[in-house]
């Protein structure tokens, strides 16, 4: 009796000891909206390989230094079935386009009731290029819906209404590390907004946080409701937990609009996985080594090119070079100093690639502003519209 006890005890203890696996699921399409993008460049994989701007390796590293295991599966070689499920204790839908099998959704749902964690969240890039495609694109959001609906989480279209900074919750939770007032910040950019229904609860509002994003979604989607067009979702299935968020971009490496090293999203990226895992210790969480400011700042190296082909349109290109070692990358963020008014493409002034038309003929005088710790750099340029 005392011997299979000490069994039994040293077989908790040896799951106990076990890291989560977490697994995260990248889809593949080209600018133009061809999936797979065979032989044109794929579009805004997000892979955790990926250590450039779009790239999603320092989510990969703010994952693992909880101690949790991640790794990623390309959606369409894969078969989500209880045969690969049982070995997977958290999934991201990252930027799938898939469309999953009748036998492969009741699998994922089956696997959360059974204790599974599920993430999601949406873009009209998991479909291609807006340029090409338009943000009124549906890719993304119909992969992750064919899953997320029996939750009550419905992902909204893109409604290209800028940046977001979420301050506030409904509730004390540790995804705010039990502070629903300002406890952990997060910041999108893009943005799908998810629609939740029982048996989904709303954890946070869609709210613009004084970066000017619009509190508005797609026209396809219908009317903006602010008590179910939300930032940030969650819901508690048998034993199993499910996660929507409204935005991709504030996990990326150093993309447009948002990005890891924003706010506080690095933490809040890895209290949403532990989250899901069911893993909710605050000794999990690493302090924040940048807050330390333990490295050293240095200013960055700032250059802008100025496209002004058309009559009424005007883009900037900012090359940020930033050669220290804080852990912190420069923020962005565009002003009009002098002239008529203007209009950011998607309501977005937070980006290295801002387009914005001249609505009349005039001197305009734009100004950039990097902020890089204590170093804030401006730089001004001026247009004039003659026609």
């Amino acid at each position: 009796m005392i011997k299979s006890v000490s069994i039994l005890i040293m077989c908790l203890l040896a799951h106990t000891l076990t890291a989560q696996n977490i697994v995260y699921v990248y889809g593949d399409v080209s600018e133009k909206g061809i999936i797979p993008s065979g032989e044109n460049s794929p579009f805004h994989q997000m892979r955790l390989i990926d250590k450039g701007r779009y790239g999603m390796s320092q989510f990969k590293e703010a994952i693992q230094e909880t101690g949790l295991n991640i790794s990623e599966v390309y959606d369409a070689a894969t078969t989500f079935n209880a045969s690969f499920l049982k070995d997977v204790d958290v999934l991201i839908l990252g930027s799938n386009q898939k469309k999953f099998s009748k036998t492969e959704i009741e699998s994922v749902h089956t696997w959360v009731k059974q204790g599974g964690g599920l993430i999601a969240w949406s873009d009209s890039a998991f479909g291609g290029h807006y340029k090409h495609v338009g943000v009124d694109n549906t890719l993304g959001r119909e992969s992750d819906n064919q899953i997320t609906e029996a939750f009550g989480m419905h992902f909204l279209t893109d409604n290209g209404a800028g940046n977001y900074l979420i301050t506030s919750y409904t509730k004390n939770h540790f995804i705010n590390n039990n502070n629903k007032n300002g406890g952990i910040r997060f910041r999108g950019e893009g943005v799908s907004f998810v629609r939740v229904s029982p048996p989904a609860m709303v954890l946070a509002k869609a709210q613009e946080g004084g970066l000017g994003g619009k509190l508005k979604v797609n026209k396809i989607d219908g009317v903006f409701n602010p008590d179910t067009d939300v930032s940030l979702a969650i819901a508690h299935i048998n034993n199993g937990r499910v996660l929507g968020l409204f935005d991709r971009n504030m996990m990326w490496n150093a993309g447009d609009g948002s990005q890891i090293t924003h706010s506080d999203n690095k933490e809040f990226a890895q209290r949403i996985v532990l989250w899901a895992a069911g893993v909710e210790k605050n000794s999990k969480i690493p302090k924040n080594k940048a807050s330390k400011n333990t490295g050293l700042n240095l200013p960055p190296k700032v250059t802008i090119k100025t496209d002004y082909n058309s009559k009424n349109t005007v883009k900037f290109s900012a090359d940020i070079i930033d050669n220290d070692t804080d852990n912190i990358y420069p923020e962005i963020t565009w002003t009009v100093k002098k002239g008529p008014k203007v209009t950011f493409e998607n309501n977005n002034p937070n980006t290295k690639t801002p387009i914005i038309t001249l609505t009349e003929k005039g001197t305009y005088v734009f100004v950039a502003h990097i902020t890089d710790g204590e170093f804030k750099i401006r730089e001004k340029i001026t247009i004039t519209k003659t026609e």
